[in-house]
């Protein structure tokens, strides 16, 4: 019966090391769409299906710029849809 509390104990010490780490890598963002590929998180930069190229892609930054350089990406497009939204906006 003593094995079982220092197995648990040996995983909650392990748990204390591994999960600040775990929460620290989840608030970091990539620095730019390129490295998405080049760290191998994409196979490459998608086509924004608009403009049928990977280079108009317009980037939007966290508010904190210590998190990186890259939150969310919107499409490079210009005009409105059919509904009258800009694409951009997408």
């Amino acid at each position: 019966m003593i094995e079982l509390p220092v197995v648990m104990a040996i995983i909650a010490l392990l748990l204390t090391l591994a999960i600040p780490r775990y929460f620290g890598s989840l608030e970091r963002y990539p620095e730019s769409l390129e490295a998405l590929a080049s760290e191998k998180y994409l196979r490459k930069v998608p086509v924004d299906p608009l403009t049928e190229s990977a280079a108009t892609w317009v980037v939007v930054a966290p508010e904190d710029p210590q998190k990186g350089g890259v939150v969310d990406v919107k499409s490079g497009a210009q005009g409105k849809a059919s509904d009258g939204s800009v694409y951009a906006e997408w």
